[in-house]
């Protein structure tokens, strides 16, 4: 699998069908880049703007659900 499908996994197990929009949100507006082109050197920076954004709409606990997923995938 892909680093992008890797996260999408992990991201849809808390945010459902909407993970994609979200991944492609975080990627393109902090990392610059399309998901696609996602490689294990960014999931660090990745997992940093997904928590924040997570926390603010679903709460702590599934952001450190999130986090603790994406953080797996190095």
């Amino acid at each position: 699998m892909t680093v992008e499908a890797d996260c999408l996994a992990v991201l849809a197990s808390e945010l459902g069908p909407a993970a994609k929009m979200f991944l492609q949100r975080q990627c393109r507006h902090h990392l610059k880049k399309e998901p696609s082109t996602l490689q294990k050197s960014d999931i660090d920076e990745l997992t940093k703007w997904c928590v924040a954004g997570i926390q603010s709409a679903l709460g702590a606990q599934v952001a450190e659900t999130v986090k603790k997923g994406l953080l797996t995938l190095k």
